[in-house]
Parts: structure tokens; sequence; C-alpha cells
């Protein structure tokens, strides 16, 4: 049978699912066992002296023949399965006839093409060639109940009966067994792809709430973010136009027109910072930061690039310690690096009180290089520490009332993260804060690019 399976395989009769329906490759296969079975029947009935029934046998291989071209290349089942439904139940009557009626093996192939019709036809013409059957089976039983000696026995012995009998047997439970075959392969083929299909919808709906919950995340933080901005913008903008008015229409001294244009810049300063961070995390949320990974002296880089952060250092009484390591090259980009930066000694800056002091200092092990940023200000709570780099509620103020929306730890961590760096906190012994920004060594990274 596994011989005979490959077979059909090889040619298209089994297997090739896209080119041929599940009703169609067993029709097919019974039309090429029948061909077989029924071209070995003919020399078998002939020899044993069953002429009339070795030419039914003959027309069935023919007739079978003419059903297998007719579906296979001609693609006409329907029409074939017709034929054969028509044609078959006449033949197995005549075959009942000459084939000794109800002691041979006649009922089992009127079983046998009730199986086939029930696999092959389509479901809205089951009933019409069921009942054919049934009637023709009921019918020729009942003929031969009554008139017994038209339908003699014609074994000339019993090993004769037998053989007929196992032959028949044998294609029956042949075709039988490859009808059971075709469908519990086509079930199990069917389950298994229903089966990866829902799991494919489940992961598809695992990703699209994953997804959902991400974008409700990111909606409900830039609608934070402009509340924040809107409601915090009005105060330093109502301040400037203020001061500006007093400046214009108000009679003052000039001790007192310092004093109001010192402050008029520290607001105007405080609003340019939190506009430019704004900025920053819009344009890298909306738009995709672009990171642009180069050799970078941390030590040269922080003493050229926060001149502006000394200057207000100093004009709020705060000193400004660089202990800064030379030759420490870092993997990273120049302008995150340097945003990142000023963004955390701006914080330190502006929670520190006058008087107080902010360290700046650059190490590196054999992996990495580090920027720590130190000072002995305020302080943060432990309560306000699991809000550290997330969008936070409420505005803050530093020392001196300057007023930010909590965005730049924020930024500092996504520019870090996107230049391959880490950012953490850590509780100052003293007092104050303690923040620690780190980054791979260049060689390092460069050894790793070149691999």
């Amino acid at each position: 049978m596994a011989n005979l399976r490959s077979w059909l395989s090889a040619n298209h009769i089994i297997g090739n699912p896209q080119k041929f329906s599940l009703e169609e490759r067993i029709f097919n296969t019974f039309c090429v066992i029948a061909v077989i079975a029924l071209f070995i029947e003919i020399f078998f009935n002939y020899y044993i002296g069953l002429k009339t029934v070795a030419l039914i046998c003959l027309f069935g291989t023919l007739f079978s023949a003419c059903l297998y071209y007719l579906s296979r290349y001609k693609r006409s089942t329907n029409l074939a399965i017709t034929c054969l439904g028509i044609v078959a139940n006449f033949t197995f009557l005549l075959n009942y006839f000459f084939n000794s009626g109800i002691y041979g093996p006649n009922l089992v192939l009127f079983c046998l093409i009730l199986l086939i019709t029930v696999v092959v036809v389509p479901k809205k013409q089951l009933a019409l060639w069921i009942g054919l059957n049934l009637v023709t089976v009921f019918g020729v039983l009942t003929f031969e109940y009554c008139y017994p000696e038209l339908i003699p026995n014609v074994y000339v012995d019993d090993l004769t009966k037998t053989i007929d009998f196992g032959v028949t047997y044998g294609v029956a439970a042949l075709l039988i067994s490859l009808s059971i075959f075709f469908i519990r392969n086509n079930y199990d083929k069917e389950r298994t792809i229903v089966s990866l299909k829902n799991l494919e919808i489940e992961e598809q709906s695992a990703q699209i709430l994953e997804q959902n919950k991400e974008l409700e995340k990111l909606n409900s933080e830039k609608a934070k973010l402009f509340s924040i901005v809107a409601h915090d913008i009005r105060s330093p903008l109502s301040s400037i136009l203020g001061y500006l008015e007093v400046l214009v229409d108000a009679d003052i001294t000039e001790a007192e027109d310092l004093q109001v244009k010192s402050r008029l810049l520290e607001v105007t300063k405080d609003t340019s910072e939190m506009l430019a961070n704004v900025l920053a995390w819009s344009k890298s949320q909306l738009d995709g930061a672009r990171v642009d990974i180069g050799r970078i002296d941390m030590g040269y880089e922080l003493r050229k690039g926060l001149n502006l952060e000394k200057n207000i250092a100093y004009r709020k009484g705060i000193e400004l310690v660089f202990n800064l390591a030379d030759g420490v090259f870092v993997a990273a980009d120049l302008n995150m690096f340097l945003i990142v930066m000023r963004n955390l000694v701006n914080n330190a800056i502006k929670f520190t009180p006058q008087g107080g002091k902010v360290v700046i200092a650059v190490t590196r092990n054999h992996e990495n290089g580090f920027v720590k940023v130190c000072d002995n200000g305020l302080g943060i709570s432990k309560e306000e520490r699991d809000n550290l780099f997330k969008m936070r509620a409420l505005s803050t103020f530093g020392t001196n009332n300057e007023k930010g929306v909590g965005l730049g730890l924020l930024l500092c961590k996504e520019f870090t993260e996107l230049q391959g760096g880490k950012i953490w906190y850590e509780a100052n012994q003293e007092q104050g804060d303690f923040f620690v920004v780190s980054f791979g060594l260049y060689d390092l990274f460069k050894g790793k690019q070149t691999r």
C-alpha cells in the first residue's frame, strides 16, 4: 500500500491540495484503483469460467479509465461522479445476477459504491444517490427472495468463491482505508492551519493591545506635557510683560532699573531653557532623534561646552568645580551629550542655594567613561525618586523660584539611552543629589564595529 501511495503521489493523484480538492483526490484515487482491480478481475473471472462477469469487468476497467481522464485532465469531476453513480449501480446490478447474487461478494460492492458516493458527491445530491443505492440493493434482495431460481450459484468450487471474496474484500478495504486516510489527513491539516491562524490572531491581538497601551501612554504624556507647558509658559510671559511695562512706563531709579533687568534676564533664560527642552523632546518623539556616534573627549567638551552654566552659577553665588580626567574618550553623539550634561548641571545649580557647590567629575574604568554631577542643594525626597526620569505631573521650582516642567531628566534619559549610555541617580551621603552618566569607551566601541 505504501508503494501504491507513492506512485499515486508522484502522478498527482494524491497530495497537491492546492490543485485538487479533497473530493477530487479521493475520486481520482478510486478510479485508478478500480482500473487496476477490475483489470485483474477480467482474467480471474475468465479463468474460473465467469465469462459474462469478465466482460463486465472489462467494461468497468475502460469505464473507470474514462472517468479518471474526465476528472483528472478535463476537470469535469461532477460529470464523472454523476456517470459513476448511474453506471456503477447498473453494472453492479448486472454483476449481482451473473455472480451468484447474495452468495457472491456483491453486497460488499454495493457498500463500496455507497461509501464512494457519500465521500465525493455534493451535499445537495447525497439524498438522491443514497436513495438510489438503497432502492437497488433492497430491490435485488427482494427479487432474489421471490425468484431464487433466476440467480444461480456460478462458483465451480469453494476455492474460487474464497478467492473472489478475498480479492473483492481487498479492493474494498483498500479504497475504504484510502478514503479515511484522505479525510483524516485533510482534517489534521485544517486543524493545524486553524490552530496556527488562531495563534497568529492572538499574537496580533496582543501586539495591537500593546501598541494601544503605548499609544495611550504616549498620548497621555503628550497631553500632560502640553497642559503643563501651556500653564507654565503663561506665568513667565506675564512676568516678562510686567517687567517690560515697568521699564517703559514707570519712573524708577538706576538701581531698581538694574534689578528689574536682572530679573527679566533670569525669567527669560528660564523660559528659554524650558522651551528648548520641550522642543528637543518633541522633535525626538515626532521625527525620531538622529544619533551620530563619534569620538568625544569628555573633559575637553565639558570645559568648552558649559560656559553659560559657569555664568549662571557665578551670578547665583554657587561654586562650580570641575574634576575632569584627561584623555577619557567615549563613543557618543556630541550634541546629545552636551544637552544631557547641560540639563544635569542646570538642575544642580537650580536646586542649590547661594553659597553652595556643584561638582562635575569625569572618571573611567576599563570599559566605560563616567560623568558625575553632585551638588549639596535641596536634594530629592524619597517620594519623588520613583518619578525620576518620568513625565512629572507638577512643575518644579528651584531655590530662587526658577520654574520648569520636569522634562529635563526625561530628556536626559532618552538621549543617553539613544547613544547606548546609562544614567542613574544616587543619594548624596551628606546633602543634595548625585547623578551619574556612563558611555562606552570609544576604542572598545570601534573594536565592536570592526568585528
